[in-house]
C-alpha cells in the first residue's frame, strides 16, 4: 500500500491541475511555515490541496520547481523539469546503450521522493512512444508504452 501511495504522489506531483488552486491564506500554519523554511527565497508561489497534501508550485532561482507536503507541514518531495542533458551521466549512458533506435525527449522530470531522485523522460521511435523512469544508478524501467 505505501508503494502505491508513493507512486500516486509522485503522479500527481508532476501532473497536478491548476482546478484547486489555492492562495497561502488556505494553507496550513505547520505547512506554510515548513515551506517558508525550505524555500525562503521563493517566488509566485501558488497552492494546491489535493487529498491529505499541499502542493507548492513556485520559482526559485528562475527554475519552475514543485512541492509536496504532508498535514504535518513534512516535505514529501519535490519535481522540476530539466534539460535531458543534466540527467546524470549513468542514465545517459544506459539509454544511449538501450534506446539508441530512439528519440529521446529534450526535457525531463526529476523527482525527489523519500531520499530518491529519478528522472521522467519520454524515447520515441517511428512505432512507439515510451514513457521511462530512469534512477540516478542508470536502472531504467518502462511506465507505459504507447503505440503509433
Amino acid at each position: 500500500m505505501k508503494k502505491f501511495a508513493t507512486v500516486l504522489t509522485a503522479i500527481v506531483m508532476l501532473f497536478a491541475t491548476s482546478s484547486f488552486a489555492m492562495d497561502g491564506d488556505n494553507v496550513t500554519a505547520k505547512v506554510k511555515a515548513a515551506f517558508e523554511t525550505d524555500f525562503s527565497k521563493a517566488k509566485q508561489v501558488n497552492w494546491e490541496k489535493i487529498s491529505d497534501f499541499y502542493f507548492a508550485s513556485f520559482q526559485l532561482n528562475d527554475v519552475s520547481i514543485d512541492a509536496a507536503y504532508n498535514e504535518e507541514g513534512e516535505l514529501v518531495g519535490t519535481s522540476r523539469k530539466i534539460a535531458s542533458a543534466q540527467i546524470p551521466l549513468s542514465v545517459s549512458l544506459e539509454l544511449a546503450k538501450k534506446y539508441f533506435e530512439y528519440t529521446i525527449s529534450e526535457h525531463a522530470y526529476e523527482l525527489n521522493f523519500e531520499g530518491q531522485t529519478s528522472y521522467y523522460i519520454t524515447a520515441e521511435n517511428s512505432k512507439q512512444a515510451l514513457s521511462l523512469k530512469c534512477y540516478s544508478n542508470g536502472d531504467i524501467e518502462v511506465t507505459s508504452k504507447t503505440k503509433k
